[in-house]
């Protein structure tokens, strides 16, 4: 009997999940698989309330394994096991909803799961290396995240090759033109990754593994940016179909809720800048000098202005810098004045960066870096940024540098 279950073991989880194709089966031998089949099977089924994960490892030596559910907020381990000899493993879970788990052995080792009420989830790998080898069948949510994965590894091995290609190359005459060409493959391969994965949020947006595809990083750059227009209509798209479909599903609710806190910063972004639309009136602040002098911007009334804003430790600014002192030494005595303000948050690197770019006009801070209100009042999103004001306290004109500046302010000074 022991040869009888070693020679049908490949089967077991066939059966298990397509019983009815065996028909075909003599009699006696389909006898002995329901007696296998059950005692593998047997009391590892999920019910309505329930989903169950079945495993089978190969590689293992009663190693234990983790399963620990994915929050919107935090990783919660959930049960743990110990592979047994045969390495199987099994857990069974009353879960309040769908959600994301994970199965692993240890923190770089383990695979994601998106398991629903009632479903029972077999899953095969080798234990040293479960992402690249596992199977998954039972969850079509999770079937879903196993293609995603599978797609990731194969674009991630042709990037490999080519940082193979390029080390080989290093000391080579020609390594610009290599290195240009190796970068050229690598954007077409990045391309065809946010193709596929537009292409699988198009397919299957009712479903919550459309926001590993969307989340997806490749290398340090994520696919999907909420401040591209094209990216953003499928987070809105995939918002609407899964709050539809889930609307009291955390991990939607989760998604939901960072389109409505990007829709009401855009908001603010379209009403502050129409009110720094060109020829409105510029709006005052007031901040200190490094000195803890107050210096308001209503103050420099009657004077062509330059708010120039910038920071220390951003080297586009200090590379500005010398244009800015050109610009300002020209017109200073043609009722032109520049305001430096900076969005740095430590007092001396700011003071030190004023002495040595020799910035000899007004500076002031209130030392609050990105936070800063100011940088909000004028919808300040990267830096240097400058706005210049006329005589009569009204923008001329915003984002301007270099040659460009320099010309708007010659024909405002006239």
């Amino acid at each position: 009997m022991v040869k009888v279950a070693r020679a049908f073991e490949f089967l077991n989880t066939f059966v298990c999940q397509n019983f009815n194709s065996m028909k075909k089966i003599n009699s006696v031998i389909l006898s002995v698989l329901i007696v296998l089949v059950f005692s593998g099977c047997g009391g590892n089924k999920a019910d309505e309330k329930s989903f169950v994960v079945n495993g089978k490892f190969t590689n293992t030596k009663k190693d234990s394994v983790y399963l620990q559910e994915l929050t919107t907020k935090k990783t919660i381990g959930i049960d743990s096991a110990v592979i047994s000899e045969e390495g199987e493993f099994h857990f069974k879970v009353n879960p309040k909803e769908i959600g994301f788990y994970i199965v692993k052995l240890d923190k770089n080792n383990f695979i994601t799961l998106l398991i629903d009420k009632g479903e029972t989830v077999e899953v095969t790998a080798d234990a040293k290396q479960l992402l690249r080898t596992y199977t998954v069948l039972g969850s079509k949510g999770s079937e879903l995240i196993k293609e995603l994965n599978t797609r990731l590894q194969t674009n991630y091995d042709k990037v490999d090759s080519l940082a193979a290609i390029y080390n080989e190359s290093k000391g080579k005459p020609d390594i610009l033109e290599i290195k240009a060409s190796l970068d050229s493959t690598y954007k077409v391969i990045f391309l065809d990754e946010k193709s596929y994965l537009q292409n699988f949020i198009d397919k299957n947006t009712s479903s919550l593994a459309c926001l590993i595809a969307i989340y997806q990083q490749f290398g340090r750059e994520m696919m999907f940016n909420f401040n591209i227009k094209e990216d953003f209509a499928y987070f809105m798209k995939l918002d609407k179909a899964l709050m539809a479909a889930y609307p009291d599903n955390q991990h939607a609710l989760d998604l939901h809720e960072r389109i409505a806190e990007i829709k009401r910063i855009d908001a603010e972004k379209d009403l502050a800048e129409s009110k720094l639309a060109v020829g409105s009136k510029a709006p005052d602040f007031t901040l200190e000098t490094p000195e803890g002098k107050e210096v308001s911007l209503s103050s420099f009334k009657g004077k062509n202005v330059l708010i120039d804003f910038w920071a220390s430790w951003c080297a586009p600014c200090r590379a500005e810098n010398p244009n800015m002192v050109k610009l300002y030494k020209k017109f200073k005595d043609k009722n032109f004045t520049i305001l430096g303000v900076s969005l740095d948050q430590d007092k001396e690197l700011w003071t030190k960066a004023i002495k040595l770019d020799k910035l000899i006009w007004t500076q002031v801070s209130d030392l609050k870096y990105w936070s800063s209100p100011i940088a909000k009042l004028y919808n300040v999103e990267a830096i240097p940024f400058s706005v210049l004001i006329d005589e009569d306290g009204k923008i001329v004109a915003k984002g301007l540098k270099g040659d460009s500046l320099a010309t708007k302010v010659a024909e405002i000074v006239k």
